[in-house]
């Protein structure tokens, strides 16, 4: 498939069915799985612009359901035998092709399984969230004062710890070390994904417990750009910072419960006074916020998360205000040039 790059698994299966069949001695559904599970790995490597050979270090079986397992009374069938089913929250219906994964010496059923997507909501709050390295996320709504907090230090202080751990067993160099390190592998990852998902999984509910329609954060799609001309630690914070990760958990978990997801420009939104407007390098020093112009304080993030909340609000009141707008076909079109029209038509403003 490297070589070839043919991502089509139809057209590998009938190509290497028999001659993968016979040197694995593997079932016939199994064999099938196999060239979808392989074939799913390198259109995520095409995804990502990447185009690796696909190395597989821990042992993974594809399941389709109802071939190679199946729910029965019992528990779960998987290849004829049946195992007793020990998550607390595994759903009853919806279930979809898996796969058995081992780490370590334990195997592991990742199940896979449909979920029904709600409309979304037309009425509610609005909660807006600033994204940051120290405070991974600080959240604020329209329908009252509380405020959400999630502190991002014990993150970044983690993995720094991962990283001088590993950079002190590279630098020993012997194969005992090397093989401390690909044990290490992926471990700063895990760690990542574990308090993103926590984070995450705790703005969704601060947003279902305030009755919120739409959660908005800022679009940092930039961010790393410009972070090239500060120091090489600040530059190295911003560059390992998971902030996509954790919006993008952010939208499907808020998805799931009907609440929309919206994005706006992050100019100014740190510096600008959710009270006056007032914009100036000036107002923020550190965590602390002081507007120069009408005296406001508070805290920094928060009022972030104001700024950003009130960007989305007036983005929806210039577009219902443009939609109200309504000029009559025969009304005459305005002048440039003299800034009046020949026969001024009658507009409804509604």
């Amino acid at each position: 498939m490297f070589k070839s790059k043919e991502l089509n698994s139809n057209r590998l299966s009938r190509a290497f069915y028999a001659a993968v069949r016979k040197k694995f001695k593997l079932p016939s559904q199994l064999t099938c799985s196999l060239f979808r599970h392989v074939t799913g790995s390198y259109k995520t490597l095409k995804t990502l612009g990447k185009w690796d050979l696909a190395v597989f270090k821990r042992p993974t079986m594809p399941l389709t359901y109802k071939r190679d397992f199946a729910r029965n009374k019992k528990g779960v069938t998987i290849l004829g035998e049946t195992f007793t089913l020990q998550h607390p929250s595994i759903p009853e219906t919806g279930w979809k092709d898996s796969k058995l994964k081992r780490v370590g010496k334990i195997w592991y059923l990742c199940l896979a399984h449909e979920v029904e997507i709600p409309e979304l909501k037309t009425e509610g709050c609005i909660v807006g969230v600033d994204f940051g390295i120290k405070r991974l996320m600080v959240a604020t709504n329209s329908a009252n004062s509380k405020t959400f907090f999630f502190h991002g230090g014990h993150l970044e202080q983690v993995r720094r710890s991962i990283r001088q751990h590993r950079s002190a067993i590279q630098a020993v160099g012997t194969r005992s070390a090397h093989r401390l390190l690909s044990r290490m592998s992926g471990h700063e990852a895990a760690v990542t994904e574990h308090l993103l998902h926590v984070a995450s999984k705790a703005l969704v509910r601060y947003a279902v417990t305030n009755g919120a329609r739409k959660i908005v954060m800022e679009d940092l799609s930039n961010v790393r750009d410009a972070s090239l001309s500060k120091g090489k630690d600040l530059r190295s914070k911003v560059c390992r910072w998971p902030y996509a990760s954790g919006q993008f958990k952010i939208a499907y978990k808020a998805a799931a419960v009907g609440i929309e997801t919206e994005k706006v420009n992050p100019k100014n939104t740190s510096r600008g006074c959710p009270r006056c407007g007032h914009v100036a390098a000036s107002n923020r020093k550190g965590l602390d916020f002081c507007c120069q112009k009408c005296g406001h304080r508070g805290d920094a993030d928060r009022n972030a998360s104001e700024n950003i909340r009130l960007r989305s609000i007036n983005a929806e009141q210039d577009l219902a205000l443009s939609r109200s707008i309504k000029p009559l076909e025969n009304s005459e079109p305005f002048d440039i040039t003299t800034g009046s029209c020949a026969a001024i038509g009658d507009s409804v403003l509604v």
